[in-house]
This record gives C-alpha cells, structure tokens and sequence, in this order.
C-alpha cells in the first residue's frame, strides 16, 4: 500500500470521526438546554405628561426563554426587563411592540404578548354636582325631604372620551326607617354603569356626608270634643246638662293617626258637692303627635249645669164610700175632680 492510498483511508476515518464528535456534542447540548416561562413586569417610559392610555395595558408580560439548564435555575423573573416605549406618543391609536432585555448566555423565544394595540387620550378633570337615588321605601305616614351633601360637588379624573360618556355620579340612599340619616356614603358612576374596579376614572372624595330629613306626613281633621266630668254634685241636686264651647276643634295630626281619631277629651272638670252650675277653662287632652291647627283651640270652655232635685209634692186623695170599689188611680168617680179629689159641691144641690 502507497502513501498517498493510507492517507486517504486516515482522511475518511478523521471526517467520520469529527461528524460523530458533533452530532455527540449536540445531542449533549440538548440535553443540557430548557424553557422557562417567566412573569415579568411591563415597564411604560416616555408618555408625556397629560396623556393617559386607555385601555390600560398589562402589567406583566409572559416571557419564554431558552438557556442551559444550569444557568435557568438560577434565574428569576428580576433577571429580565419588559419595557414599552412610548416616546412621541400623540392623541390616538397607536401599535408598539414590547422590547426585552435579558442575561446574555439565554434566549428569548417568544413574549406575550408582543405588541399592544393602544389608545392615547387626554387625561381630564371635571367637577360635577352629587346625585342621588333611594334604595327601599318608608314606612306608610312617613316622607323624605331633599337631601344635601357635604362636599355638595365631586372632582372626576381620566380620559376624555370616557368622561364625556359620564353622566351621572352620586349615592345610592338606603331608606326603610323612621329616623332622618346623616351618615357617609361612597360616591359611584350611576350613569352609564362603568366597571371602575381598575380605577381608570378617579373621583375626589371617594364618598361624601349625607344628610336626609324623614318626617311623618302630617294631615287636618276636625274632632268632637268630649268633655270629662267628674264626682258628682251636693245632696239633692243633679246634673241638668253638659255643654262645651267650642264643640269641635281642628287637629294637626300623622296621617298614620288619622282614621283612629274618633272625638279628644278635655281635662277633668270635677263637680264634686256642686250646688250650682260649674264652668271652667280646660285644656284639650291631645295624644303624641297631635295639636290644635290653631293654637287658641288648645283650650275649651265645659258649663255643667247644676240644678236641685225637684220635691215630689203629696196628692190628696177622697176615701171610697163603704162598699164601693175605688176607681182606679188617676181616674175619678162622676162627682170627683180628674185627679180624684173631691169637687166641692155646688150651692142648691
């Protein structure tokens, strides 16, 4: 065998030798090499002062990343930065894709997402008055006076379009008691309804002071009056009559009261041992709630007439004649008078 022949089969030997070392050292690169998904925050820089984006964009962005297995374990989502330029960025929509900056010896495979699809707007403020509306119903007799509201004005801020899209902002009242509230309640977006969980549109104050008159609801009605007498007169005299001046008065009065008012006692008027007639000046016995639509009217005038017992005066009556039935009473015999007396005899007879 020449030289130029042995050197040729070592040539072959060598070219397979160093395909196999590669495809070896390949095959342990693999082996050595993984993914790993990262959470990594989403950095905005560059938005001019007064602009605002909306919607917001995601806080964090999904970053997958091939390295040696060695190096990934030791790394950590702060190894990485996600960032969104926005330099220049003018009112309107605008596309930018997320730029990333990772340790050199790994790669980054993919990012989600890559790019956002933005709005610019004009960040606004504006100042609106409180609204309100009622959640439930009073009791019967009972109504609501206005409202007020202590700031009486709450300060909006956001983007414009959304803004203009506002047109109503208070608190929801809960009502169902008797007593007036005063106590503080948030402020919302009433109108449309808008999920401000994300906070995109502030409001100042968040909640306010409320305060709610709730009265009853009062109504007129004239009433008898009754008047209260009490104890009883002297020996030998009798009550005659009762009278009462004014005989019906007008009431203020709830509406709930209204249909149990039948008639309003006076003040006791005692007649005890009376031998004349009483009259005195009493007032009106008015239950909670109640008073006279005219103030005067609180007080009446009861007379109670005291007259004696008349004396029942003896009748005389003419003794039958023996043997004769006695008429009955009240009538006479043909001689007697018609009370049953006798009838003086005429002269002649």
């Amino acid at each position: 065998m020449d030289l130029a022949e042995t050197a040729r089969r070592n040539w072959l030997y060598k070219a397979a030798a160093l395909a196999l070392a590669i495809l070896l050292w390949i095959y342990v690169q693999a082996e050595q090499q993984g993914t790993q998904t990262f959470p990594v925050t989403l950095e905005r820089e560059g938005l001019e002062a007064g602009y605002v984006l909306d919607p917001e964009p995601p806080n964090v962005v999904e970053l997958k990343v091939r390295g040696p297995k060695s190096v990934l374990a030791n790394l950590s989502s702060r190894d990485f930065r996600a960032r969104l330029s926005l330099s220049g960025a003018k009112p309107g929509p605008l596309t930018v894709s997320i730029q990333v900056d990772s340790p050199s010896n790994v790669q980054v495979i993919s990012r989600t997402p890559a790019e956002l699809n933005l709005n610019v707007d004009v960040l606004e403020t504006r100042t609106v008055p409180v609204a309100w509306e009622y959640k439930g119903t009073l009791p019967t007799g009972y109504k609501m006076g206005d409202p007020t509201f202590q700031p009486a004005d709450v300060v909006l801020s956001g983007p414009r379009e959304k803004l203009k899209a506002i047109r109503k902002v208070g608190v929801q009242i809960p009502v169902g008691g008797k007593e007036p509230i005063l106590r503080s309640l948030p402020v919302s977006i009433m109108e449309p309804y808008i999920n401000n969980d994300d906070g995109r549109i502030q409001i100042s104050p968040r909640s306010v002071e409320v305060n709610l008159p709730i009265t009853q609801e009062i109504t007129s009605k004239t009433a008898n009056v009754q008047p209260q007498v009490v104890g009883t007169p002297a020996k030998g005299y009798h009550v005659a009559s009762t009278r009462v001046e004014p005989a019906s008065v007008a009431v203020q009065l709830p509406v709930e009261m209204s249909s149990e008012l039948r008639s309003l006692s006076t003040a006791p008027v005692d007649i005890t041992d009376a031998k004349g007639d009483v009259v005195k000046d009493v007032a009106l016995q008015f239950p909670n709630g109640m008073r006279p639509q005219n103030a005067a009217q609180g007080m009446v005038r009861v007379t109670v007439v005291i007259e004696a017992v008349p004396a029942t005066a003896p009748t005389e009556t003419v003794p039958p004649a023996s043997g004769q039935t006695p008429p009955p009473a009240g009538t006479g015999t043909g001689t007697g008078t018609p009370n049953g007396t006798k009838e003086p005899a005429k002269e002649g007879q």
